[in-house]
């Protein structure tokens, strides 16, 4: 599965950019309309290298990837309690 995105999107929202690279394995960049970029992520790099096409299971990301976005951009917006201590 993938994701498009405008160029200006991500730009100003490039830690978003990220999170979704991490969850989905790829995301499109379109510029007025037409696409001029494709992020992947690390596995699917691998898989397009070994491969030769990226192929595109059902579940397998998100699933067997990394972190699910929503967790992951909620975890981004926790704050550490005031008496967490680094050891």
């Amino acid at each position: 599965m993938s994701k498009k995105i405008s160029a200006s999107d991500a730009k100003n929202n490039f830690g978003g950019l990220l999170e979704d690279v991490a969850s989905l394995g790829r995301v499109e960049i379109l510029k007025h309309g037409r696409l001029v970029a494709v992020v992947l992520s690390p596995r699917a790099l691998n898989l397009a290298l070994a491969g030769g096409v990226a192929r595109e299971e059902p579940g397998l990301w998100g699933e067997k990837h990394m972190i699910p976005p929503d967790r992951a951009r909620a975890a981004r917006m926790l704050k550490a309690p005031n008496d967490f201590d680094e050891e």
